[in-house]
């Protein structure tokens, strides 16, 4: 039986913790090193894909929303020059 089995209900609690870190990184945390952010992307590729394949697919949108928010904010940094 999946953890979050209402798809909706995943994907606003995605939503939230995409917005959540992605301000938390942008405010506080203002560069993170390119080793981090790589080191990040495959773990949480790789979570994903596990946790899509035992069929928990709300726990997997949320995860790609954390994996999401921190490839942002290294594009933004990028992008800012900062």
């Amino acid at each position: 039986m999946a953890v979050l089995p209402d798809f909706g209900i995943a994907s606003v609690i995605a939503i939230v913790v995409f917005f959540l870190l992605l301000g938390l990184l942008v405010i506080f945390i203002e560069n993170l090193d390119l080793k981090i952010v790589l080191g990040l992307l495959f773990v949480l590729l790789g979570f994903t894909a596990g946790l899509a394949a035992l069929g928990e697919a709300g726990l997997s949108l949320i995860a790609m929303a954390v994996l999401a928010a921190v490839v942002l904010d290294q594009l933004l940094e990028h992008l800012t020059g900062v």
